[in-house]
């Protein structure tokens, strides 16, 4: 089970972000401050009640929180962050971000072009579910005319039409989608790993490891030779030939008459 928690950052007024310290979101946008985790520091982290929502949650931290502050909840594997306002909670896009190198989305996407979709589109909200990051694209003409589309961080759509952005819904959509996928890489990294033990077996020659794996000293000395065993190797009589070869010296001995069975396979072995 995921843990559902909180944390409150705080401006760290050692960073390049110390102009943050105390504003309200709207003068931080105004004068087009950077609201980065890298500009903050953690000062709390504990449980999310059940249930809890943001709002309810600041209510109860209200009179620890500070303005410019910012809340980062944590529940059921999505991340949410707020921005500390006096009288308000201000949702907050682009505060963390995952770094990958073969990332083609971000926070500041615009004029994107989907695959099967007219126009262009633009970054206009942004989730980690799961550790995997995800953005709601808006269309930049139409805007909220036409559906939002949900891409992940390599340009994938991810939920084709919504009109709800990330609500409870959706989030739930992309847990099952993750889950799906994370089942079909397991899949696929177990028929990998049996390719490989069976490369292993090709290279190797499982037949002469079969073969030598009793008489070799060391399993490094599997070669396709059994150097062990002797080359030539005695023959065996068979246990009727030898039985037929007494009963004809028993009868030469006593005098008797030699069986014609046994009389034929004397003339045999002479020819």
């Amino acid at each position: 089970m995921k843990n559902n928690q909180f944390a409150v950052y705080r401006v760290d007024r050692n960073s390049e972000g110390k102009e943050l310290w105390h504003l309200s979101y709207q003068e931080a946008v105004s004068r087009k401050l950077a609201i980065r985790i890298e500009h903050y520091r953690q000062m709390d982290i504990r449980p999310l009640l059940p249930g809890e929502t943001a709002i309810v949650l600041w209510k109860r931290m209200k009179e620890s929180c500070e303005v410019s502050d910012v809340l980062v909840l944590n529940k059921d594997g999505a991340i949410s962050c707020y921005y500390v306002n006096e009288e308000y909670l201000q949702p907050l896009s682009g505060f963390i971000r995952i770094d990958t190198s073969s990332s083609l989305i971000s926070f500041d996407t615009v004029n994107y072009q989907i695959d099967g979709k007219k126009g262009n589109w633009m970054t206009t909200d942004e989730i980690i579910i799961d550790g995997k990051q995800f953005y709601l694209m808006e269309h930049q003409e139409y805007h909220r005319q036409v559906a939002y589309i949900i891409l992940d961080s390599y340009g994938k759509i991810i939920i084709e039409e919504t009109k709800k952005g990330f609500n409870q819904e959706n989030i739930m959509k992309i847990q099952q989608i993750i889950k799906a996928s994370e089942v079909v890489e397991q899949k696929n990294q177990s028929f990998n790993n049996r390719m490989e033990h069976y490369q292993k077996c090709y290279e190797n020659g499982m037949y002469e490891r079969s073969w030598e794996s009793g008489t070799e000293a060391n399993y490094n000395m599997i070669d396709g030779q059994v150097n062990n065993l002797r080359k030539d190797k005695p023959k065996k009589k068979s246990v009727i030939k030898r039985l037929r070869e007494k009963q004809i010296a028993i009868a030469v001995k006593s005098g008797k008459p030699v069986p014609r069975y046994l009389d034929r396979q004397i003339d045999m072995k002479r020819m």
